[in-house]
């Protein structure tokens, strides 16, 4: 209302100094140069009060998210916690959870991106996933939502997700369960799988039952990181060198120990793959077997131990 008043007023008073003919007096330059100084402070008025309605407007919605967000926040953990029964919880947060098959996905952005990115992905991503969506914020850049999916199609979502997450967005799903204990088992699922994204941001989407034994020996992180120190050893201290021996041997092992799928999936030429294996035999002191369980495992967890702890930190 004000900056449509001061508008108004504006150009109440240009066109009375325009009707009273005042100006005729002046010459053609000097009325020129009044002109542009007028058009100047208009311009510069209407750019100050938009400035200011942006930012009221802006700090009012946000006041309303973060107050909505607190009490959606709130309720889900009152019902995680038992706090509150389902009905009670479906009442308040609008979102079907006892008759309902779920899909939970942590979606997290880069911190250079505007906070609305934020948003457009949440939406994005379950659109893609099914029906009716509950999100909660974890932070100003992530967010854990929960999508009504039809039960029994978890198999489809590869060919409903999206080849790659939106830009500059890296997203983490839990599998599918049903009803109100699959309500809180996604929940878990997503957030246990979600930073494993750290380490390997281009494996974004990332699938819970894909990474389940990584999440699984993550829990214990010490425990992980004697696993995979006692495993790769001496690979450790040749970092990053040494990861491109660590995901060659991980894909020769998860290939049926085939030099040839293992360099069409890596893009290399088999005697590459080759010539890395036996580099990895060295550098590690014994041979590579397939089947060996803990030595898989250790590759698939050394990116993720590595990020938050050095190789002399063991």
């Amino acid at each position: 209302m004000a900056y449509e008043i001061g508008k108004v007023e504006i150009w109440k008073a240009f066109l009375e100094a325009v009707r009273a003919k005042s100006h005729e007096a002046l010459s053609a330059d000097l009325r020129l140069a009044l002109l542009e100084v007028v058009m100047s402070w208009t311009s510069d008025y209407l750019q100050d009060i938009t400035a200011q309605v942006v930012e009221i407007y802006s700090t009012r919605t946000a006041h309303l998210s973060n107050r909505e967000g607190a009490q959606v926040r709130e309720t889900l953990d009152n019902f995680i916690a038992g706090d509150i029964d389902v009905a009670h919880a479906e009442e308040l947060l609008g979102y079907s959870i006892a008759s309902s098959a779920h899909v939970a996905f942590v979606v997290a952005t880069a911190p250079d991106l505007p906070a609305g990115r934020l948003d457009a992905a949440v939406s994005h991503v379950a659109s893609m996933l099914g029906g009716p969506f509950l999100a909660m914020a974890l932070n100003a850049r992530s967010a854990l939502v929960w999508v009504t999916v039809r039960e029994g199609s978890w198999t489809a979502f590869g060919s409903r997700l999206p080849s790659r997450p939106p830009e500059g967005a890296m997203v983490a799903l839990s599998s599918e369960q049903y009803g109100a204990v699959g309500f809180r088992r996604v929940r878990e699922e997503a957030l246990s799988a979600a930073p494993l994204l750290e380490a390997n941001p281009s494996a974004s989407p990332l699938c819970f039952p894909d990474v389940e034994a990584e999440t699984l020996a993550l829990q214990d992180h010490q425990a992980a990181r004697r696993l995979v120190h006692r495993q790769l050893g001496a690979l450790l201290h040749q970092w990053p060198a040494g990861l491109d021996l660590i995901q060659t041997v991980q894909v020769f092992l998860e290939t049926g120990a085939s030099p040839t799928r293992t360099a069409r999936q890596l893009h290399l030429h088999p005697n590459t793959v080759t010539q890395r294996l036996k580099k990895f035999e060295k550098v590690r002191g014994r041979p590579t077997e397939v089947g060996d369980l803990p030595l898989w495992l250790a590759l698939r967890l050394a990116p993720m131990v590595r990020l938050d702890h050095a190789a002399d930190d063991f």
